[in-house]
């Protein structure tokens, strides 16, 4: 029997799987294989491993794609490229037959041989999927650690923000796991960066605070603990907003919530417009907690959070904090919402470690004041 002639890779793939299984089967046929090259017989063989995992035959998905490895790795070991499309194709199959881990094992092995290649597309395909692996809950070891640095840092330059968010995140997790706090506000920091105007990501960027906030609690009082970065400064903003927006609309409880979660994002604070924010909150919240005082708990509550503004007040110059306490007292809720939008733009400006400190005390236009009159 004479084998038919054959097709072009492009042509394969873009047929129906079950018509690629019918046409790739002849790979069976000894006169095929004879007159076939090592390195195409394994692309085929490739080709009918993803062909078989996209009807759901798993099993002779994995078969096939460990032939075609053994082809690949036995007579043509020097080819990245292949090697690289044979190892994604079998992690597809075990992932898609349920074995994670031995898909997670593949997908890897794929990325360290695209990356030798440099073949983007299949490297791309190969670290979305290691990625989703690690997001299912596989262990993250040092040989997927060292992946996440490079993941990450391979994805932001090709410009893919969602992947090299996703990466980030990982990395955060896996860093603060090991005790490497500093490290991990690093990464944790850049997811929110990427993530910003990434939709769906709000479960992500949550998680991410969490493990941010863990971070914080780690690196309290330790010297050299890093500055705070333009991602977590901006979700502070984002959270001072929506409070100062929560009290126009008469939701104290909600505001309350707010400025306390962003105040625990600034634990880290060192500038002086960082220390004039914090001030600035807690004297806003001492008033809403006094205006919600029913017991002596409450009063008490009140007092503690204007000691600690008190305090903090105290580590900035004169003028700064006469202007945060009089803004404060006036209740003029747009300063309070430009103090934190300046605090986030001298962090992206200048960086996390960056230079000049200093200004960043909000707009020069008189602030909201209706909080305070509905407060009378």
């Amino acid at each position: 029997m004479k084998p038919p002639p054959f097709r072009d890779f492009a042509d394969l793939e873009r047929m129906p799987a079950y018509a690629r299984i019918a046409y790739l089967q002849l790979v069976e046929l000894p006169g095929l294989r004879d007159t076939t090259s090592p390195e195409t017989l394994a692309y085929l063989l490739c080709f009918l491993c993803q062909a078989y995992a996209e009807e759901e035959r798993y099993a002779e998905a994995i078969s096939t794609g460990r032939r075609a490895l053994r082809i690949a790795t036995e007579q043509a070991s020097g080819d990245s490229a292949l090697l690289g499309h044979v190892r994604l194709n079998l992690g597809v199959a075990h992932s898609q037959a349920g074995d994670l881990a031995q898909g997670l094992d593949s997908y890897l092995e794929s990325w360290t041989h695209c990356r030798r290649a440099d073949l983007r597309e299949t490297l791309g395909k190969a670290g979305s999927n290691a990625l989703l692996a690690l997001e299912s809950g596989q262990p993250t070891g040092e040989r997927e650690l060292a992946f996440l640095q490079e993941c990450r840092a391979v994805f932001e330059a090709a410009g893919q923000r969602p992947q090299a968010a996703r990466a980030c995140g990982l990395l955060g997790a896996a860093l603060l796991a090991r005790g490497r706090a500093a490290e991990a506000v690093d990464a944790l920091d850049r997811m929110l960066v990427l993530s910003e105007s990434l939709g769906g990501a709000r479960t992500m960027r949550r998680e991410t605070v969490r493990h941010l906030q863990e971070a914080d609690r780690l690196l309290t009082g330790e010297a050299g603990a890093p500055t705070l970065g333009p991602g977590v400064l901006t979700e502070v903003h984002a959270l001072v907003a929506d409070g100062v927006e929560s009290l126009s609309r008469e939701r104290p409880d909600r505001a309350t919530t707010c400025f306390s979660r962003a105040l625990l994002l600034l634990r880290r604070r060192t500038r002086e417009p960082q220390r004039m924010l914090a001030a600035f909150l807690l004297l806003v919240l001492a008033r809403l907690t006094w205006a919600q005082a029913a017991d002596e708990d409450a009063a008490g509550a009140a007092a503690e959070l204007l000691g600690r503004a008190g305090e903090e007040v105290a580590k900035v110059g004169k003028a700064q904090g006469d202007w945060v306490k009089l803004r404060a007292h006036l209740g003029d809720l747009d300063d309070l919402r430009q103090l934190a939008q300046g605090v986030a733009w001298e962090a992206r400006r200048d960086g996390p470690t960056g230079g000049r400190g200093g200004g960043g005390r909000g707009g020069g236009r008189r602030g909201r004041r209706t909080w305070r009159r509905r407060r009378g």
